[in-house]
């Protein structure tokens, strides 16, 4: 090795010693470029490198050498090697041979452990070299053997043995303090760790109990607050409906349909006496002087209004108002805003800026026809509305507004005007309700910062999750409107397309668990001997208090993995046995008899099946509290809805070869005259099987029922409709108590087209238009899906499954498994295959 190379490495080494682990090979590698020699000896060097041996080797060495210009040198009859010299006078030593030094008194001299192979050969070559140019002067040289020389130790100078033993004695009470540090740290925090515990526990018990009390809060005022909401509009349209009928409105209406049809009829409509008739009842039956209507024909016609000059009648509905319309003459009464009007083009002129709610009701004659429609505001709706959010709010110091299902904010949220006067916002304190879009804006917002374009922010947490018609509870902190960490908990009036949604700030959520973690901190720090023999005692007390006999006792709950109409499920552990299983508790609002018998419905049917393809019950009771509780296996996997998302639709043989294992749960769920009703991707957990591959597991019975109920057992009686609408059989809509096999095997072939083609067989946002599209019409073919061709025999037999008529169908499930025996002999899916579909797709289960 030349003196560049060995520089180079010298340099290397000493800017990546410095370094932490983690960081050092790749500045070696961003240093070295190609050159993995020079990597390699640099990283052999790091790893036999014992930083506190080399500081004090070198500390003892530096003692024991005589001044550079010392004559005891030259008469001694010694030369010091280029180490010596470079730390003795502070210079770096530049033989052409060996360039080994460093800085004087620098710890990060060339420090290679001394059997380093590399360092060895180095020496050994150097020593080799010099041996003509640096010989002793007399034959009192003595050479220390490689396992007691470093670089930063002289070659050719005869320590004295005092000497040295004393830095060898100095090495070792060296260390031997350093033990003692060590030891005496984990005495300490032997002392202190029983106070850590109970500060850990307590605070986690703190904290569990504040997130059950917030939990508690801010459901229970959900729940209040749509019940209220849903309350109030109800009584609101049933009002409107009751002055609809009233005799003067609907005969004054009725005259007003005979007058559109005369020649002329609009400048009679303006004039005619019905409009003031109309408004005068109106006032009187709600006892408000600005109470505003229009009236109009079922094409859309302007027939009368509030307007005094009655410059918009004659003219026609906005279309934004034509479904409203249509609704309306249907029967339905329709509830309109909260929503800031606009100028429109049939003459009509906003005389306000504030939001509106209106009630749309039909008009119906004497033979109970609806022959017009009739809008009906300004009669304090929208400030009786946001009175019930504002008094919610101010009640329990929450924040609570309603979202409209754009996620745009339709009440004046306390909080939100608080900001917006505080100049937070972007908008002003009257620019808040039905103006508002509910979205994230990534960071908390002050006073001047940026609040970026709102339009295409996300939606907050709950605004989306409250929007897309979910009910959920948060007790994670999310960012509300202003960035702000909150929780909350939101519901959703499907009725009325209106969401609630609750929040308090995470600050002040949670505050008192911080005070209670800052206060075991300091007790821990000034009582970690009382702490220990507190943390005694408390045990004891634990372990006795948890030795009561609560059945529930048996199981450690891990999770919460959702909660249901009828009960929240938990991911929990068999204390004894270690099993995980699926714990599902009767919810504490669900607790009434009906719901008991109905929990106990479930549980019984459920547990009468034994299929591997079906969920196993393991347990089912109550506790001394006469709390219901099922035990259930806990399904690893995903469901058939996950494995779309993740890759898309599937190969014919795999979708044959899990539709026959769904038929195997089905096919002892029916030999038990019992009808799952609600078979759906979601409710099919598919896992991966080293001996078999896919493992598809049916669950979620909860609206399971029997063919032929028993009389002595309890049954619920249906007067809606049950089950997921998109893969439910025309018959269920058509009369929902009716109990017929051949509907599973009907949402049996739904999920055969999802899974090949990758799409629900039906999607509407509308309700009604998705049953029409169930009863009516044909899905679209799942050839235009995959963009690929499809065998007509794999086509027949979803046809066959998804036949609009019962009687067209497959006659029972074994006769759909037979058809399914006969595909898979065509269309294979092995377990090789279904190994590289998991291992590719499947990674996060």
């Amino acid at each position: 090795m030349d003196a560049d190379r060995y520089a180079r490495v010298r340099e290397l080494f000493l800017a990546v010693e410095e370094l932490p682990p983690s960081e050092q090979l790749d500045y070696l590698k961003s240093q070295a470029g190609d050159d993995q020699e020079l990597i390699d000896e640099v990283r052999s060097l790091l790893s036999e490198h014992d930083a506190e041996l080399a500081r004090m080797e070198g500390e003892s060495a530096k003692s024991l050498l005589p001044p550079a210009n010392d004559p005891a040198v030259a008469a001694n009859g010694f030369v010091l090697s280029d180490e010596v010299a470079a730390l003795s006078d502070g210079s770096e030593a530049t033989s052409a041979t060996v360039n080994s030094g460093t800085k004087q008194g620098d710890s990060a001299t060339f420090r290679s452990h001394p059997d380093s192979k590399h360092a060895a050969a180095r020496r050994r070559a150097n020593e080799d070299s010099k041996s003509s140019a640096a010989k002793p002067a007399s034959g009192a040289q003595i050479t220390q053997h490689g396992s007691q020389r470093t670089h930063a130790s002289p070659r050719d100078f005869d320590a004295p043995s005092t000497a040295k033993k004393s830095k060898e004695k100095e090495f070792w009470q060296h260390r031997a303090r350093r033990h003692r540090r060590f030891n005496s740290g984990w005495l300490w925090f032997a002392a202190l760790l029983p106070t850590a515990l109970v500060g850990w526990w307590t605070y986690h018990q703190v904290n569990e109990s504040l997130q059950n009390a917030i939990g508690n809060e801010l459901n229970g005022v959900a729940n209040s607050v749509s019940i209220s909401v849903d309350q109030f509009l109800s009584d609101k349209a049933k009002l409107t409906e009751s002055w609809a009928r009233q005799p003067v409105i609907r005969q004054s209406v009725m005259e007003l349909l005979e007058i559109a049809k005369q020649p002329d009829a609009n400048a009679k409509l303006k004039t005619a006496e019905q409009n003031d008739l109309i408004l005068h009842q109106l006032q009187e039956l709600s006892g408000r002087e600005n109470v505003k209507f229009v009236v109009w024909a079922p094409a859309g016609k302007i027939l009368a209004s509030w307007l005094p000059d009655r410059a918009d009648v004659g003219g026609s509905i906005a279309p934004s108002g034509a479904a409203n319309l249509n609704r309306a003459m249907r029967g339905e009464t329709v509830l309109f805003g909260p929503e800031i009007l606009r100028d429109e083009s049939n003459g009509f002129v906003p005389e306000t800026s504030v939001p509106v709610m209106a009630e749309i009701v039909p008009v119906r004659d004497d033979d109970n026809e609806v022959v017009a429609v009739m809008l009906v505001r300004g009669f304090g709706m929208f400030a009786d509305f946001d009175r019930l959010f504002r008094q919610a709010a101010e009640a329990g110091g929450l924040d609570v507004y309603a979202v409209s299902r754009d996620g745009t904010m339709i009440t004046n949220s306390p909080q939100a005007s608080v900001l917006a006067a505080q100049g937070v916002l972007a908008a002003k304190e009257s620019e808040i309700a039905a103006q508002l879009r509910v979205s994230d804006p990534g960071v908390e917002l002050t006073r001047g910062s940026s609040k970026g374009n709102r339009m295409a922010q996300a939606l907050t947490y709950a605004a989306a999750g409250a929007s897309s018609g979910q009910e959920n509870l948060q007790l994670s902190p999310y960012r509300n409107y202003a960035g702000i960490p909150v929780v909350g908990a939101w519901r959703w009036q499907p009725r009325w397309q209106i969401g609630m949604v609750i929040e308090r700030s995470a600050k002040s959520a949670f505050s008192t668990a911080r005070i209670v973690r800052f206060g075991f901190l300091m007790l821990g720090a000034l009582l970690s001997v009382t702490a220990f023999i507190a943390a005694t005692q408390i045990a004891k007390r634990t372990a006795l208090a948890q030795a009561a006999t609560h059945p529930l006792n048996r199981y450690e709950l891990l999770s919460e993995l959702g909660s249901g109409g009828m009960g929240v499920v938990y991911k929990a552990r068999h204390k004894q046995l270690g099993r995980d299983a699926a714990l599902k508790v009767l919810r504490s609002d669900r607790q009434n008899r009906d719901d008991r018998l109905r929990f106990d419905r479930e549980a019984k049917l459920a547990a009468s099946l034994s299929n591997p393809h079906t969920v196993t019950i393991y347990d089912y009771g109550r506790s001394d509290e006469d709390e219901a509780f099922c035990v259930m296996e806990f399904l690893t996997g995903i469901t058939l809805y996950d494995v779309v998302s993740r890759s898309g639709h599937q190969y014919f043989g795999r979708v044959l070869f899990i539709l026959r294992q769904i038929c195997d749960s089905l096919g002892e769920a029916h030999a038990l005259e019992l009808v799952h009703r609600d078979i759906k991707p979601q409710n099919v957990m598919l896992s991966f099987d080293p001996s078999v591959g896919d493992w598809a597991v049916v669950f979620d019975f909860g609206l399971a029922k029997p063919l032929t109920p028993d009389a002595g057992s309890y049954q619920t009686a249906e007067t809606i409709w049950a089950g997921t609408p998109m893969y439910m059989a025309p018959e269920r809509y058509r009369e929902p108590n009716k109990i017929d096999p051949r509907s599973d095997i009907y949402s049996v072939g739904c999920i055969a087209y999802y899974l090949l083609s990758g799409r629900p067989p039906f999607i509407e946002c509308d309700p009604e238009s998705l049953f029409a599209l169930v009863l009516t019409e044909q899905p679209i073919s799942i050839a235009t899906h995959r963009d690929e061709s499809v065998p007509d025999d794999i086509n027949e037999m979803v046809a066959k499954c998804m036949a609009k008529s019962v009687d067209d169908r497959f006659s029972s499930i074994d006769e759909l498994a037979a058809r399914l025996d006969e595909l898979r002999q065509q269309y294979s899916w092995t377990v090789h295959e279904a190994a590289g579909w998991w291992r590719i797709h499947g990674s996060e289960v």
